[in-house]
């Protein structure tokens, strides 16, 4: 079946990746996720530009690049919770999420206040980083099997 999507293969696949849910390589699944949302922030970008203007996909870019941010972000966090050997992850964990959000919050408020940007842009653009998930959670045939 050469050049055509095999939906069943969505259902059937096994989890062979030695327990990590089937996602291959918790490393490819990251870059897979970065190269997707940088993929997705290009073409949005062009394509905001092309429908609203500049201010659109100036909107778009910086509501992407935000998304972008919060991926990584959440990515180092979520690592140092699991290989913490100390009590003090959980505390660590919140109080950088909390951290975490404010900062979105002044890097939004920045941009709306100071910059000439649509709102529907930035929405659009903070959209990314979960597309981007869904977009490249799924893991191809070279992530599962080392010789193909």
């Amino acid at each position: 079946m050469n050049g055509r999507a095999n939906l069943s293969r969505f259902w059937s696949r096994e989890a062979r990746s030695g327990g990590t849910g089937g996602q291959g390589h918790p490393e490819a699944l990251g870059q897979r996720i970065r190269r997707t949302a940088l993929i997705l922030i290009g073409g949005g970008f062009l394509f905001c530009l092309f429908v609203g203007g500049w201010s659109w996909a100036f909107g778009y870019g910086i509501g992407g690049g935000i998304a972008v941010a919060n991926l990584e972000l959440l990515r180092q966090a979520v690592t140092r919770g699991f290989t913490s050997e100390t009590r003090k992850a959980l505390p660590r964990l919140v109080s950088g999420s909390l951290l975490r959000l404010v900062g979105i919050g002044i890097a939004l408020f920045l941009a709306l206040k100071f910059l000439p940007v649509q709102v529907i842009g930035i929405a659009l653009g903070l959209l990314v980083g979960p597309v981007a998930i869904v977009a490249a959670g799924y893991p191809g045939q070279s992530d599962l099997d080392p010789e193909a």
